[in-house]
């Protein structure tokens, strides 16, 4: 009798501790299930660079044939802007090489967004007269993600900083934020842009201009005495950053190389298609 009467009198208390423990379970649940939940939602970010690699004598098919009659072999040759880049040299492959292994992992991710953003895009691009490959600056600088913000204080498709996008008529304060527009961005981004190539008459130096700023081009061109401005000792951030948008283009060139079904790119088929091109 004393002992069934002990657990009489426990029973409640192992109750209450079982239920106790069984609310804190589904709590831990709950919480995990949120933050994975939370994390598929979030925007897919762009691969951290690579590691340097080991200079290796290798052969990029997947870059643009020049014209008939050119010099140099035929592919070693990037058509950018309208402006024949040689890749031939040891360095410049290897360099190439790096970023489309880099960005050749978000392929499938950067094709989805470009199926939105590019329609939007290239109109106002061919609106300002600035050449059509300008549409990988902003592959490169923000992955197409509309809300990406840098460490830095950039924001927007074209990461512009708020004074830069002061300068160039984007509304920047507490209540509205004209980087995240998409249109008016790239309209500042067009205008950045023409205002860079009546300095440098260059569409290389205005691209790595982008991401060092004017000044800094305009110093290191000065002080280096170089012609060519891929061969500018800039600092690495910059060195890589042009030869990541070169990688853009080669990889939305040539996707099948890269393992994209060119049937998910339909927003060339829209584009054909597009009042705002003749």
């Amino acid at each position: 009798m004393l002992k069934q009467s002990f657990l009489l009198t426990l029973q409640p208390f192992l109750i209450e501790v079982f239920v106790v423990k069984c609310h804190y379970l589904l709590l831990i649940l709950f919480i995990a299930c949120s933050r994975q939940l939370a994390l598929a939602q979030d925007p897919d970010p762009l691969p951290a660079m690579a590691g340097t690699d080991q200079p290796v004598d290798c052969f990029i098919p997947e870059v643009d044939s020049c014209q008939i009659g050119y010099t140099f072999d035929d592919e070693n040759i990037l058509n950018f802007c309208g402006q024949m880049i040689d890749l031939s040299t040891h360095e410049r492959k290897r360099k190439l090489r790096r970023e489309l292994s880099s960005l050749s992992h978000l392929s499938s991710v950067l094709v989805q967004r470009a199926n939105f953003y590019f329609p939007v895009v290239e109109p106002i691009l061919n609106e300002y007269n600035i050449p059509d490959d300008f549409k990988y600056l902003m592959v490169v600088e923000s992955g197409m993600n509309p809300y990406a913000c840098s460490e830095k204080g950039a924001a927007g498709l074209w990461q512009f900083m708020a004074g830069t996008a002061d300068n160039y008529g984007l509304t920047v304060n507490g209540e509205v934020d004209e980087r995240f527009h998409i249109e008016k961005a790239t309209k500042a981004a067009c205008r950045y842009l023409r205002d860079a190539y009546k300095k440098f008459k260059d569409w290389v130096m205005v691209a790595q201009s982008y991401n060092i700023g004017q000044d800094r081009i305009r110093t290191e061109v000065a002080r280096q005495h170089v012609s060519d401005p891929l061969e500018l000792n800039l600092v690495e951030e910059t060195n890589r950053y042009i030869y990541r948008i070169f990688a853009a283009k080669i990889i939305f060139t040539h996707p099948k190389n890269f393992g994209i079904d060119e049937n998910l790119l339909y927003y060339k088929k829209i584009r054909r298609y597009s009042p705002w091109r003749h």
